[in-house]
């Protein structure tokens, strides 16, 4: 099997192209940026096309990467930047552009990644048939390169999963996060780390734990549409926080409530693994 992967430098491009690897499937890669692929562990296991989804010339690109199996796009820009509009004007017409390129040349399987963020301030446990309530441009951006995929699979004949990933503890290259921030504080000795105030009810995976999810799901067909990543387990921030501090011996008090709860997110939700259990369980 040929599976082509799309932000492959980022920091889930790397442990999903290694995990593929892993199972014996051929990997294509591809990345706007032709000087990093070159330093990644995986270069000289993968065929290499480089490609700016932001700067495409309406060429083949099913033919240019080789006429691959499966798509897993990862791909999108700037992540750090939810509330910018961008996401829904340049960076969501690009992606259509891109995704509806390859299939038109040929694509029959397809697999990209979401965010629970599509489901808006909506509280509790989310489930897959629950109606999409993005509030900020970058889940509507995602949420609407679902839609118009939804709508391509209706004239073509192709596969189509859509994951939903929730919240990720640990480090993710060149992304900045709550693991980050607190385990530079522990490197820094710092006496206390600043945090909310840890109400927050939530659902976390490792970056590697995600990794492997998405590959289990791309790499079967019997379940698709939209499908959650996520641990099924809720927890509160504070207990999930302090609970990791104390399985690694760190030494650091948390300041809770020295930062306002965000405006873009429910107090309380998980992600339903009903459907993911379908296909991690499948033999």
């Amino acid at each position: 099997m040929r599976v082509l992967v799309t932000g492959a430098t980022g920091g889930l491009g790397r442990l999903i192209i290694n995990k593929l690897l892993d199972q014996g499937v051929e990997v294509i890669v591809t990345s706007h940026d032709p000087h990093e692929v070159p330093n990644c562990d995986f270069y000289n296991k993968v065929k290499y096309f480089p490609l700016d989804i932001n700067k495409q010339d309406g060429s083949d690109l099913y033919s240019y990467f080789t006429k691959p199996d499966a798509l897993i796009h990862l791909a999108w820009e700037k992540l750090d930047e939810y509330k910018n509009e961008a996401h829904i004007t340049t960076i969501l017409e690009n992606h259509k552009k891109f995704i509806s390129n390859l299939i038109e040349g040929g694509l029959k399987d397809i697999t990209a990644v979401g965010t629970c963020y599509e489901y808006g301030l909506q509280e509790g446990v989310l489930k897959e048939n629950m109606p999409s309530k993005p509030i900020l441009p970058y889940p509507q951006g995602k949420n609407l390169l679902r839609e118009f995929i939804e709508a391509k699979q209706k004239e073509n004949n192709f596969s189509f999963k859509w994951i939903r990933v929730f919240y990720v503890f640990g480090e993710v290259r060149g992304r900045k996060n709550l693991y980050t921030h607190l385990v530079n504080a522990v490197k820094n000795k710092d006496e206390s780390f600043n945090m909310s105030g840890g109400e927050q009810v939530r659902d976390f995976l490792s970056p590697d734990e995600i990794a492997a999810t998405i590959v289990k799901i791309s790499l079967q067909n019997k379940t698709q549409g939209i499908i959650n990543c996520c641990s099924g387990k809720p927890v509160k921030l504070k207990d999930f926080v302090s609970d990791f501090l104390t399985k690694n011996g760190y030494k650091i008090k948390l300041n809770l409530g020295v930062f306002p709860y965000v405006d873009y997110e429910p107090m309380e939700t998980w992600g339903d693994v009903e459907k993911l259990n379908t296909i991690l369980n499948a033999k």
